[in-house]
């Protein structure tokens, strides 16, 4: 699964040369005028629903800033939001089309979250050891996602929500998230380059349901890097900082390096 993320840890250097064409806009205040982050979100959880900058398929010239967590457009009110919304933070790529709170938006609504990296604990006997995921290449991670757009009935405000789209994890990413109490490993669905521009076409006479279910498949693991972390959750570990992201030594891990 993919419930911790980094973000806007890079210079803006690095979304623009991952997608040259895209309008910045709206992120340009997470940026200083030497391209650097303001401020860098080293650690952040999908239950605090951060903003994660998004292209949608509706508005695909430009980065928007959703949040974290899909709230369905048939919502009734704002307390079934809420109790939702952490529900939602992942979607099961094999099951899109078919969960009422993700079918419309699988279909009509899918876009391209761009990360720095993302998060995942491994099972080690009783201790869960956090490890850091990115691209060698240290370009931003493109995962594949979908939004919605919601309007609260109490106060007429809309809001713009995504999830992470998962697949089944690949070999390196399976080592990492082996929780036992999971019927398989999981990781989130990372789009290669060449495959972003098809995952945003309109299905209703571009794309077919089978092709973009072909498109949810593993990243390849040799285009990854992972190390152990400290410690990310609990309250000690709410502050933002580079420390966050420094390989941790716990002893013997699983085989991995």
């Amino acid at each position: 699964m993919c419930y911790d993320i980094s973000s806007f840890i890079q210079k803006k250097k690095k979304y623009t040369q991952r997608h040259p064409d895209k309008n910045m806009s709206a992120l340009e205040n997470l940026f200083n005028e030497k391209g650097e982050p303001v401020q860098p979100i080293f650690h952040t959880t999908g239950f605090d629903h951060p903003k994660l900058a998004v292209i949608t398929n509706k508005n695909p010239d430009e980065f928007t800033l959703f949040q974290w967590g899909l709230i369905p457009f048939w919502t009734k009110d704002s307390e079934q939001a809420e109790d939702i919304q952490n529900k939602t933070i992942n979607a099961r790529g094999e099951s899109i089309f078919e969960k009422p709170a993700f079918r419309k938006a699988a279909a009509d609504r899918r876009c391209i979250i761009m990360v720095d990296g993302f998060f995942e604990h491994q099972h080690q006997k009783k201790q869960l050891i956090p490890y850091y995921i990115s691209l060698k290449d240290q370009s931003p991670i493109s995962l594949a996602g979908i939004w919605e757009e919601w309007e609260n009935p109490d106060d007429g405000q809309k809001i713009s929500t995504v999830s992470v789209v998962t697949t089944t994890a690949n070999s390196l990413m399976a080592e990492i998230h082996n929780n036992p109490k999971l019927k398989e490993p999981r990781m989130p669905l990372i789009l290669h380059q060449e495959l972003e521009s098809e995952w945003l076409l309109d299905m209703k006479d571009k794309i077919s349901e089978e092709q973009v279910k072909a498109l949810i498949q593993p990243f390849d693991e040799n285009l990854m890097n992972a190390w152990p972390v400290k410690p990310i959750r609990g309250r000690k570990n709410k502050s933002q900082s580079a420390a966050l992201l420094e390989k941790h030594e716990y002893g013997q891990q699983l085989g991995l390096f």
